[in-house]
């Protein structure tokens, strides 16, 4: 039986981010060979949508798609798009697994540290337990994003001196506040780590916006640094198939046609 991965992202008009879906899936095919074909697909915005690449995937000879939600956290837009890419699939007469959604995995704590000790090396002479790390997440009104959010947060904490968490949108403390609070505990350097997948318009744009807004009314003593976001490593393609590996193993319920 041939096999597909079928990534569907949340979707932008940024390129930058069409780029790393696209990066990503190339290095899922290279390292995993025995699946036949890995596409991606965008729940809104802009193209390819779920059904272009389910009929991507077909004429590629696939018979059994695995569909991955690329989400951090199991929220709204989460859930939207694992129904909706069901019924395509079923619309299409085509056999399909869904996987978890990225979630809590140590694959994550791994990433995330390596982006804030990226970060640190850029000024060295600071080792981690004399860091303090905000960690800014998109925000969501759904309790299960922001449980698994916390989650990633308190699993964090053992590693630097202080870990605060802030939001975006949609949740609070927002990014003002947070910033306000870690420099209330007088850190030394604080590294702003934005727990996002792609270097899309949030990023670009609207955290940075807030970012400079708060540093201009605070006026810190302490270096500032901001972390590069997730983006794409071999680390996130390990949660990737760790996630169809889990899939895989459930009950044959979990297939569907």
């Amino acid at each position: 039986m041939r096999k597909g991965i079928l990534i569907i992202d949340r979707g932008s008009n940024d390129p930058d981010v069409l780029i790393e879906l696209s990066e990503l899936c190339t290095m899922i095919r290279d390292e995993y060979m025995y699946y036949d074909h890995a596409t991606f697909a965008l729940l809104e915005v802009t193209s390819p949508t779920i059904e272009d690449a389910m009929l991507e995937s077909l004429g590629y000879g696939v018979e059994h798609l695995t569909i991955v939600p690329y989400f951090l956290y199991p929220g709204l837009k989460m859930k939207v798009a694992v129904s909706k890419s069901i019924k395509v699939a079923r619309d299409l007469g085509l056999e399909y697994t869904v996987t978890d959604c990225l979630n809590y995995h140590d694959g994550l704590i791994e990433l995330v540290r390596a982006r804030v000790d990226e970060a640190i090396r850029s000024i060295g002479s600071f080792n981690d337990g004399e860091c303090d790390v905000l960690l800014i997440g998109h925000g969501s009104s759904d309790s299960d994003a922001r449980r698994v959010f916390r989650l990633i947060g308190d699993r964090l904490r053992q590693y630097y001196r202080n870990l605060g968490i802030c939001f975006l949108e949609l949740d609070e403390p927002n990014i003002r506040d947070g910033i306000k609070a870690m420099l209330e505990g007088d850190p030394k350097l604080l590294i702003l780590m934005p727990y996002f997948l792609h270097n899309g318009e949030h990023m670009k744009h609207d955290i940075r916006e807030e970012v400079d807004s708060a540093l201009k009314e605070f006026k810190p003593s302490c270096n500032v640094i901001m972390a590069k976001h997730l983006g794409v490593d071999r680390r996130i393609v390990k949660v990737i198939m760790d996630r169809i590996s889990e899939a895989g193993q459930r009950s044959t319920s979990s297939i569907y046609k």
